[in-house]
Parts: C-alpha cells; structure tokens; sequence
C-alpha cells in the first residue's frame, strides 16, 4: 500500500483537498471578518450591531429595524411608537403625535395644558390658562382663571375680565367710568374733572388749583398746609410756622413758635 504513495499521489492529493477546503476558509474569514467590523460593546456586554442596539447601557433586539431608537433603557420603533418622559407611547396621531408630560396625544384635536392633554374647545385658536384649555374668542384668561369676554376689547383685572370702555380697574377690582379721564384712587374710581385723590380718599374740588393736604382737599389761593393741618391765609404773603400761619411781615417764627418782630 505504501509502496504506491508517490509524491506524485501525494501532490494530487493536496490539490484536491485544497480545492475542497479553500471555499470553506474563504467563508469562515468572511465571517469573522463581518463579525468584527458590526461588533460594539454595551457596558461590558459585546453585542452585533446588526441586530442589536445598546439602550441605557443594556442590549435590545432592534424592534424597529435600522430605525430602531432608544427610549430609557428600552428600545422601540418610531414609526409605531414615541418615547414620552422616557416611558414608550402608542402613536396617536400618526406622523403628528407629540407629547405632553408621559401621554401622548394628536395636536389635532388635542392641546397639552400645563402637562394635561386637554379638547381643543376653540379649533385651532384655543389656548391654555394653566391648566384648562378655552376659546379665545369668548373667554380670556386673568391670573390663571377662565373668565367669559365683556365686550369685544376686554382686559383682566385680578381675575375678572371687565370691558375697558365701561370700566376700569381699580386695585384689583372693576369700577364704573365716571368719565372719559376716570382715575383710580386706591380701589375707588373717580372723575379728576370734580375730584382730587388724597391720600387714598376722593374729596371734592375746592377750585380750579386744588390740593392735598394730607387726606384734606383745600385751595391753596386762601389756604396754606402747615404740618398736614389745612390753616387760612391771613395775608398774601403768609407762611408756615409749625402747623399754624403767619405774617412775616410783622412776625417771626422760632423753632416752631410765632414771636412778634420788634
């Protein structure tokens, strides 16, 4: 038997064996190849990326195929899914869904309201106020409340909505106009035409240059204010001594007391 093994044998049978073998080693190179070039690593985890994409430091099948996102530590799939507060969501509104706090919900007919999916009430023109939605073309919102609209021009005052053109606001409370010039003295309303503010009271006009004298209206042509007392000029060239009147022309004041001039 040995007799016949020739190198010649021997040489034939290596060229067969190669051509049997080479397709083989060509394969598992190209194998191991494709393995190290898809290869990564998740933590201490070595994963293919091919099939697997690394969520929140653990391994996840790709759901979603080549789009296949991370939500957290969870993998899903955009085109069915969207990941809300970390938490996966169903899709809601197609192409559209957005997210309010860990819900989602359709812009379309859904508006999100200080992390609350609320009706849209007013159509594409709705608002929020906190946390509820309303119509802007019958409501305003005043200091976080839904109030209903006085007139097409209304303003909030507080949290009331009042009509600009009928009232005003006075420290947080509606008051009636008294007049095209209304002003406000503290929460009351008044006509400066008339009246004069002092010190937070309305008071009656004494003439056409009235002033405070403290909460006291007074006219400043026959009266003086000495000290927060309202007190009758004696002369046209009265002054203020202390809080009563005096004429310098025939009396000194010293340190708050009249003295007659010698």
């Amino acid at each position: 038997m040995w007799s016949s093994f020739t190198p010649a044998v021997a040489a034939g049978m290596y060229r067969r064996l190669s051509c049997l073998l080479l397709p083989a080693v060509m394969v598992l190179t190209f194998t191991l190849f494709m393995q190290q070039a898809t290869a990564a690593t998740c933590g201490s985890v070595t994963y293919d990326t091919t099939w697997n994409v690394c969520c929140g430091g653990l391994v996840r099948s790709k759901v979603g195929g080549s789009s296949t996102q991370c939500c957290g530590t969870v993998a899903y799939d955009p085109t069915f899914n969207v990941c809300c507060g970390g938490l996966v969501r169903s899709k809601v509104g197609g192409g559209s869904t957005q997210c309010c706090g860990t819900v989602a919900y359709d812009p379309t007919f859904n508006v999100c309201c200080g992390g609350l999916v609320r009706s849209k009430v007013g159509g594409g023109s709705t608002q929020c106020c906190g946390t509820v939605a309303y119509d802007p073309i019958f409501n305003v919102c005043c200091g976080g409340l839904v109030s209903s609209k006085i007139g097409s021009s209304s303003q909030c005052c507080g949290t009331v909505g009042y009509d600009p053109n009928w009232n005003v606001c006075c420290g947080g409370l509606v008051r009636p106009k008294t007049g095209s010039s209304t002003q406000c003295c503290g929460t009351v309303s008044y006509d400066p035409t008339w009246n004069v503010c002092c010190g937070g009271l309305v008071r009656p006009k004494t003439g056409s240059s009235t002033q405070c004298c403290g909460t006291v209206a007074y006219d400043p042509t026959w009266n003086l204010c000495c000290g927060g007392v309202v007190r009758s000029t004696t002369s046209s060239n009265s002054q203020c001594c202390g809080t009563t009147t005096y004429n310098p022309t025939f009396n000194a004041c010293c340190n708050g007391v009249v003295k007659i001039k010698c």
